[in-house]
């Protein structure tokens, strides 16, 4: 049964967010299958207003809750919102200190016991008539304010007020007693009462609620009610309906009377007075004069209504409501004084100019029908459950359309307003309940929208004309329009004010474009329109504050703030879970902390430099001064590592609030405090790393009760210190270990380490921060893991201040994310570096893995920058631009008001190259060995594709780099250019990191401007077989043998065993220079080693033999390909005088 004032009532409601967690007055809290509402946070207090559809059976509500927040709330109160049911609840027990039990409570339940605690001392009047069945009560007998009887029927203490009684009662034939003692009945006493045909009111009955609900509704089975009163009961009953004085009460719905005159000197019906009957087709109003809204309800076989002569215009409207088939009124003879019908419609006596009843069952032609022209106001209920109009016309003569006018008529699919309308008002439900009503376009007269479309759940899309002089969407507007996707300003409009609610929960919002004269949005306005991925301010908006939640759980992806506002109320953004960027103007100056809570993808927050109250760096929101980190996207939460503004002293209030995705973060140097609930709620989080000059006092550290920096498992919520890791510099471990907050709360305090003399310190669970190098490489490779295992993925601060001069370069793979200030600076203090090269193998260049340019250290007049001015820096080619514009720095400045370069001195991205001209010992030289710790592409090509150092008459390349193929006998190998297996371009040309190549020049020399550059693929391992030993990092002395083979020194394109490689010794030792490579192989003792070069380039045939001393060098002896020396060379091919030669 459709109920307008439950609708009402839940509309009213709906304002308050299903999805807010944050506990403040109005919220809603989940917590183990139970829901609850807070109604007073400074109590800290709750009521229980439902449950999950999983619960069912006997619940016991608990008397305190604590909710995820880490907040005890205590449950005083039951009901208050009835958006929430207890649908498969059969038994509820309440806890003692319940105080009050609301409207609503126990939705749609079928109850069979619930004990009222003693403690309770109000129960609303309209506080059970959402149970589909009333239960057994029980009450103890300490309670003061309510008793029960043995039937379970619920009553004052001492009986004399009747609240409920069960819907399941015991009768005799039929018929229910009502306690002498009763002296009042509240409203909806006898909810739902099956098998009760006649109620035996009490003879001292001096009161009986009226309106809604009835005290008999839904009883469908009540024949009758029976009174015999006393002298001074006000109640008497006539034909089995209860009449109070000159008042009908009560129509028992089962009454079997299909023709019903009200009797003679009954004046007046009260709301909901006839209800809900089964058998009445026809009504006589009689000598009634006046109606309560509402009066005749729900009497789905009423076809005729005769209007009385004396009827009031007083509290007449909506007085006839859902009483779908009448098809007719009528007015008696000579007519109503007030009144007068027209085929059957009841309009204002004389001008007409007020449509008061339309017959909801009167046919109209082709579906569609027109407001009479004389008609200035339709009136409250007027056409409610019309069943016949498809379409309905609004002519220019109405101005006024009252509360429900048009509701549930169910073949309605549109609404046409005639321009120019005068319609200004169009009140709540007037179109609600029109399940067929897909597109609206709203009059342009409309000043105010109200909940005119309530529940018309298909309603898709509403039109707002151009000049339209809306100005207000009201508080709860369009709520229940669940599959609204569009609302559509089609030019310009009046509108100023989107109040609470306004657009809350609707899922299916595509977007919504403000007009430029918004000023104000108000709490939870487009709270929930989570397809709503763009919310469009015009550029000269006036907007000066978005209310709490006003766009709370919306599928925003970014938005630029207004310039205009200058506050955002708390969780005015919360829960966005697409909205990855905010832009926040100069004017914005009054951020809640928790105006972003729950943004899991929030990303950036980028404030604009002139802004006065805040600062942003890296995306985090700060105050002006960079000291305070006001909030932490939750976005920024890196799987491997969270770092933080270096300038920081302090994390703010709820900086990091309930971020799930927090695993992991890095306290900077400078902070000596952390706020109220700043980790509240991060139960990830597994590892912290202080880099703090000291440890943090724990006095900084909040540890009120429900206040706590990190939450100790109070109230419920998880004891978070035991489960973090925290990791310190090893000269601070023992101030950590004598400081019980940290040594007695935290899982275990870590010190930094040492290994091949460089510190790390761990960070995250995998990854470590190479803090300080101490190796004395002369190429320093940054290490990609630890020997612990840990990820590398930062170079911190000053890493190589007071490093060896040995190391001259340093080369830095694609795992190290970060790098932090002066990183490369060997002395800091005159901003120099003995360091000469670094080379980066990363494809992705950005601004964050620059300290100085992720957190705009320029900006602090201190020169940070990362590398000495003498430091060359090599990258890929194919990111050489990438890298030079996002190292490019830049700063804002303060006079201009605008961002320029920073200073040339801070600057380094003209020191950024791809060629690399240490090139390999070839000049004057046919050979020579080569080896990196990367890849190296020999090849490039100009901007016109041309190819570079390139034999045009030869069609090869000047410079080919070989490996080792074939072996031939013993000792001759033959020498192939290096092939990848995929680019012939680069066949020969591109050697994979730490592989020992030949190189030949082709035409015994390169050129002065040769270069060789960084590899671009990255994918390479050399797979084949190669006698040749790379030498990288260091310098490298080897002795005669290695791993069972023989060592060849290669020098001026000769090959040395290094038994006879004196003259290239030192100190009896043979060095082999870094960058370079030697062969290795298994030869037989005395055997002379031949490579030979075999190569489509260069036409010929020509080795590099190793000579066995000096009186080797011009033998004229022939070779077998086996090695062995042959005295009478016959027809064959031979090695004579290192080269290789056929004897015809």
């Amino acid at each position: 049964m459709k109920q307008t004032k439950l609708l009402f009532l839940l509309l009213l409601l709906m304002a308050i967010p299903a999805t807010m967690r944050a506990y403040v007055k109005g919220e809603i809290v989940r917590k183990d299958g139970y829901i609850y509402q807070v109604i007073d946070m400074t109590k800290y207090e709750l009521s229980f207003v439902g449950v999950e559809n999983s619960m069912s059976g006997a619940i016991s509500v608990p008397a305190t809750v604590n909710p995820e927040a880490g907040t005890t709330f205590k449950v005083t109160k039951v009901g208050g919102n009835e958006n929430y049911n207890c649908t498969n609840v059969t038994k509820i027990s309440l806890p003692e200190g319940v105080t009050e039990i609301a409207y609503g409570s126990f939705g749609n339940a079928s109850l069979t016991d619930v004990s009222i605690p003693s403690t309770v001392t109000t129960i609303s009047n309209t506080a059970f008539y959402r149970v589909k069945e009333l239960p057994k009560f029980s009450v103890p007998s300490t309670s003061t304010s309510f008793s029960a009887d043995a039937n379970g029927c619920l009553y004052s203490k001492n009986k004399d007020i009747l609240y409920a009684v069960p819907t399941n009662v015991a009768t005799v034939n039929g018929k229910y007693t009502v306690d002498n003692s009763v002296k009042k009945i509240i409203n909806g006493a006898f909810t739902n009462a099956k098998g009760v045909k006649k109620i035996v009111l009490p003879p001292n009955l001096q009161d009986i609620g009226t309106g809604f609900p009835s005290i008999i509704a839904n009883s469908s089975e009540l024949e009758a009610f029976e009174l015999t009163p006393s002298a001074s009961c006000p109640f008497k009953v006539i034909d089995g309906v209860l009449f109070k004085d000159k008042m009908l009460t009560n129509y028992p719905p089962a009454k079997q009377t299909e023709k019903y005159t009200v009797p003679d000197g009954i004046t007046s019906i009260a709301e909901r007075g006839i209800e809900g009957s089964r058998y009445m087709k026809e009504i006589d109003l009689n000598n009634v004069t006046k109606l309560s809204t509402d009066a005749l309800y729900t009497n789905h076989q009423l076809k005729t209504v005769t209007l009385p002569k004396k009827l009031e215009l007083t509290g007449v409207s909506g007085a006839i409501a859902n009483c779908y088939n009448i098809a007719e009124y009528k007015t008696p003879a000579g007519g109503c004084d007030n009144f007068e019908a027209v085929d059957g419609v009841i309009y204002s006596k004389g001008d007409k100019s007020t449509l008061y009843f339309f017959p909801p069952a009167k046919a109209v032609t082709d579906g569609k029908y027109t407001i009479k022209s004389w008609v200035k106001t339709v009136d409250k209920n007027a056409f409610l459950g019309s069943k016949t109009i498809k379409e309905v016309t609004v002519p220019t003569n109405v101005e006024t359309i009252n509360e429900n006018a048009f509701n549930n008529m169910a073949m309605l699919e549109k609404v046409i307003f005639s321009e120019p309308s005068k319609v200004q008002i169009i009140e709540k439900g007037a179109f609600g309940q029109c399940y067929k009503l897909k597109e609206v376009t709203l009059p342009k007269s409309l000043t105010e929208l109200n909940q005119i479309f309530s529940l018309s759940e298909n309603l898709e899309t509403i039109n707002v004309p151009a000049d339209s002089k809306l100005t207000s969407i009201n508080a709860n507007a369009l709520q229940s329009n669940t599959k609204l996707k569009n609302f559509n300003f089609l030019g310009s409009c009046d509108l100023t004010t989107i109040k609470a609610g306004a657009f809350q929960g609707l899922a299916q919002l595509q977007e919504f474009k403000f007009p430029k004269g918004v000023s104000t949005i108000e709490n939870n306005a487009f709270n929930g329109c989570q397809a709503m991925k763009t919310a469009k301010f015009d550029d000269n908006a006036v907007i000066t504050t978005i209310g709490a939640g006003a766009f709370a759980d919306c599928g925003l992806t970014s938005i630029d703030i207004p310039k205009s506002v200058t506050k955002l109320e708390n969780e005015a953004f919360r829960k966005c879970s697409a909205l990855t960027e905010v832009n926040v103007s100069e004017n914005l100056t009054d951020i809640s902390s928790q105006a972003f809570k729950y943004c899991e993808n929030l990303e950036n927050i980028n404030v604009s430099k002139k802004n006065t109250a805040y600062s942003s760096v890296d995306g985090y929101l700060l105050t002006k001064n960079k000291k305070t980190l006001v909030l932490f996207p939750h976005g920024k939460a890196h799987e491997k590592f969270t770092l933080l503004p270096p300038s920081i002293t302090k994390i703010g209030d709820y900086a990091f609030y309930e971020c799930k995705n927090l695993t992991s973060v890095m306290i900077p140097n400078k902070v000596t405090s952390i706020g109220d609930r700043a980790f509240s709620l991060c139960t990830n989080l597994k590892d912290m790393a202080f880099l703090c000059e000291r440890p943090i006092d724990p006095s900084n550290i909040d540890q009120r009760s429900n206040h706590k920096s990190f939450d100790d498992g109070e109230s419920g919520t998880t004891n978070m210190p035991a489960n973090i890791n925290i990791y310190v510099r090893k000269d601070l471990k023992a101030q950590y270990d004598a400081i019980p907050f940290y040594k007695n709360n935290f899982k275990s305090i870590n010190s930094s380490f040492e290994e091949d003399g460089n510190e790390y310190l761990q960070v995250a669970g995998n990854v470590a921060d190479l803090l300080s190098v101490k190796s004395e490489h002369h190429t320093f490779v940054v290490p990609e893991k630890t020997v612990s295992g840990l990820d590398v993925a930062l170079i911190g601060d000053y890493a190589f201040q007071g490093a060896s001069n040995k190391i001259k370069e340093v080369v830095v793979k694609k795992h190290v994310e970060y790098i932090g200030a002066q990183a490369f600076m060997t002395n800091t203090t005159n901003k120099s570096s003995t360091i000469e090269n670094v080379f980066f193998i990363s494809n992705q260049p950005s601004k964050r893995m620059l300290s100085t340019t992720r957190f705009e250290l320029d900006e602090t007049g201190t020169n940070y920058k990362e590398f000495a001015s003498t430091t060359h820096i090599y990258v890929k080619k194919s990111v050489l631009e990438q890298y030079k514009t996002k190292w490019k720095k830049q700063m804002w400045e303060t006079a201009t008001g605008n961002m320029k370069d920073s200073p040339d001195d801070y600057q380094f991205y003209k020191q950024i190259d791809y060629k690399i001209k240490g090139t390999p010992a070839l000049t004057n030289k046919l050979y020579s060995t080569f080896s990196r710790e990367f890849d190296v592409d020999f090849g490039d090509v100009d901007d016109s594709n041309n190819r570079l150092f390139w034999d045009a008459t030869k069609n090869c390349p000047k410079v080919i780099a070989f490996t080792s193929g074939e072996k031939i006998g013993e000792s001759i190998i033959r020498m192939r250019s290096i092939n990848l297996g995929e680019d012939k371009s680069k066949d020969g040309l591109y050697v994979p990191a730490n592989t020992g190549v030949v190189l030949k020049a082709i035409d015994g020399s390169l050129p002065n401007n040769f270069y060789y550059r960084i590899g671009e693929d990255d994918k390479w391992t050399y797979s084949g077989s190669n006698i040749l030993k790379p030498v990288t990092v260091d310098s490298k002395d080897i002795v005669e043998t290695e791993d069972g083979n023989t060592n060849f020194y290669i020098s001026g394109g000769k090959a040395f065993r290094v038994a006879k490689a004196g003259q290239f010794k030192t100190n009896n030792k043979l060095t082999i220079g870094v960058h370079k490579a030697y062969i290795n192989i298994n030869v037989p003792a005395g055997a002379k080693l031949s490579l030979v070069f075999g190569d489509n380039e260069t036409n010929g045939i020509e080795s590099v033999s190793d000579l066995e001393d000096k009186t080797t060098t011009n033998d004229d002896a022939y070779y077998n390909l086996n090695g062995q020396k042959v005295e009478k060379p016959v027809k064959g091919v031979y090695i004579h005088n290192g080269k290789k030669v056929i004897v015809r």
